[in-house]
């Protein structure tokens, strides 16, 4: 049975989980804002001693792509594809909707935080798959689609499961862990098979909108524009 390396740096945590035999055989979780880039690579080997295998017994590496926090994603992606290239194993890469809507299998609105005050949102059925595109939606929005849809809210927002008419929230908030979502990735790497995993492309990051950085360099020629017309003579 195929030997799994499994993390996510996408959130508000480091977690990395170790599949094998068919089932998960160790994991480490830590909740943190910011320092994943220091703790993957030793939460990595920690998980893979607890479970007793080496890098070069494992079969594909496994990791969220987003939507998150671009810092996360970046740092996810860049170390599964750095670990696939080194191990010369396949990289299979899971929506961050993907990874939390495992909590509610009879089906759910996923939301997950943007910190800017809105949240990612897409809603799944029983079978796992999505319904509709993902969008961005206020706080009101992501609740209001859940109630009408009769469907429990999943997020990793605290603020926002309190606001929700549900007592306690269920499933509770909580970031991406990748125990959780270990098995998807095991399925995932089954279905592809082996001609499948054979030249498999990296996983690509899944952004619903561009980093604060880039928009604030988008509107940096707008900006000086502006100053140049407020700064010109007057014919």
């Amino acid at each position: 049975m195929a030997r799994l390396l499994i993390f996510d740096t996408s959130g508000g945590a480091c977690s990395v989980a170790v599949w094998s035999g068919g089932g998960l055989a160790a994991e480490r979780f830590e909740a943190m804002a910011h320092g994943q880039a220091e703790r993957l690579l030793p939460m990595i080997g920690e998980a893979l001693a607890a479970a007793g295998i080496g890098y070069g017994e494992l079969d594909a590496v496994g990791v969220t792509r987003g939507p998150g926090a671009f810092t996360g994603i970046r740092i996810g992606l860049a170390a599964a594809r750095g670990l696939a290239l080194a191990l010369d194993i396949p990289a299979i890469g899971i929506a961050t909707f993907e990874a939390l809507a495992v909590r509610a299998p009879a089906g759910c609105v996923v939301a997950i935080d943007t910190r800017r005050n809105d949240f990612y949102c897409q809603r799944f059925g029983p079978d796992g798959a999505a319904r509709d595109a993902p969008e961005i939606l206020p706080a009101a929005g992501a609740a209001a689609r859940a109630g009408a849809a009769g469907v429990p809210l999943v997020t990793d927002s605290a603020a926002l499961a309190a606001g929700v008419d549900r007592e306690p929230a269920d499933p509770p908030p909580a970031p991406p862990r990748a125990a959780e979502f270990a098995a998807l990735v095991a399925g995932r790497h089954d279905s592809l098979g082996e001609s499948g995993r054979t030249g498999l492309p990296p996983p690509r990051p899944l952004y619903l909108r561009p980093p604060k950085a880039q928009l604030s360099e988008a509107r940096q020629p707008e900006a000086r524009q502006g100053e140049r017309r407020r700064g010109a003579p007057r014919r």
